[in-house]
């Protein structure tokens, strides 16, 4: 299924390279709630549980499986959680949804329900609230209220449903590519692994992530274009910033130009599945699994 996807020109290109500045890392404990009581629990001789960010509102809502009103910072975004049969514990996959588009589309043309199966796994997808790019990948780092809606959610599922907080992912295409691509730089602390499709850096926008992250880029090849924007470009950027900085990277360049990858995005899902936080050996260091299409492989030098 091919979403109906428009993306911003290319004078992104210069006000991304003007505007990336490097961030400050980690995130303020939570109050003691929700997943708090595990690091409680674990008794003064043994090393504290890991902690998920603070929640800027104080109280967090609950959060329930459907639509959400989400306050964060300033503002409010509708957020769609898409919960399993049991939630408490569970893996996140945050989905960012292209230029025009919106959760529910993203949600069925990706085929979620269908990628996650039995797996204890919560998909997280906000809607933007109106920016002329849908996510603020042209901001700066501080104050970016899209960054605060990223580590709020985090906080707010953590507290309630002891998400697992060494397999928190993300994924999107088009816009939510180049916004998946902006949380790799930005938010490495907190992401095992992320798999943008049709995202990458512009010139002068890398920042090396604070941590360790391995990173599935899909693209449609040199015909991944939107008006002179080429995708081919952000997305080699991106690789080349990342392999440079030692981060572990596959790529997956179809021949489709600007739409999802043709047999949909099972194998992304699994390469997230596949990458806990710090997972060491890399499990994908003798080669991918069997079950990647042809287009994969790990790059070579260029």
């Amino acid at each position: 299924m091919r979403p109906q996807i428009a993306l911003p020109p290319v004078l992104l290109a210069l006000s991304l390279a003007a505007a990336c500045a490097p961030r400050s890392k980690g995130g303020a404990p939570a109050s003691e709630t929700g997943g708090a009581a595990a690091a409680d629990s674990a008794g003064d001789s043994a090393a504290p549980a890991r902690q998920g960010p603070a929640y800027s509102k104080g109280s967090c809502p609950a959060l329930v499986d459907g639509r959400n009103s989400f306050p964060t910072g300033e503002a409010t975004y509708e957020v769609t959680l898409d919960l399993p049969a049991e939630p408490q514990g569970a893996a996140v996959v945050f989905v960012w949804h292209w230029l025009g588009g919106n959760a529910a589309q993203a949600a069925r043309a990706m085929q979620l329900e269908a990628v996650r199966g039995d797996d204890k796994v919560i998909f997280v997808l906000p809607d933007s609230n109106g920016h002329q790019y849908e996510w603020r990948f042209t901001a700066r780092p501080e104050g970016n209220p899209d960054l605060l809606l990223f580590d709020d959610l985090l906080s707010c599922l953590w507290q309630q449903y002891d998400v697992d907080l060494d397999r928190i992912s993300a994924t999107g295409m088009s816009a939510g590519g180049l916004w998946t691509s902006y949380l790799t730089l930005y938010k490495a602390e907190w992401l095992s692994a992320t798999a943008p499709l049709s995202g990458g850096t512009f010139p002068g926008g890398y920042e090396t992530p604070a941590s360790p992250i391995p990173v599935l880029l899909t693209w449609g090849g040199p015909r991944d274009t939107y008006s002179t924007l080429s995708f081919d470009d952000t997305t080699r950027a991106m690789m080349d910033g990342l392999r440079a900085d030692g981060h572990f990277v596959v790529a997956c360049e179809h021949d489709r130009g600007h739409t999802l990858p043709p047999g949909g995005i099972g194998y992304a899902y699994q390469f997230l599945m596949d990458h806990p936080r710090g997972v060491s050996p890399e499990p994908y260091a003798a080669g991918l699994p069997a079950s990647f299409p042809d287009f994969c492989a790990q790059p070579t030098a260029r």
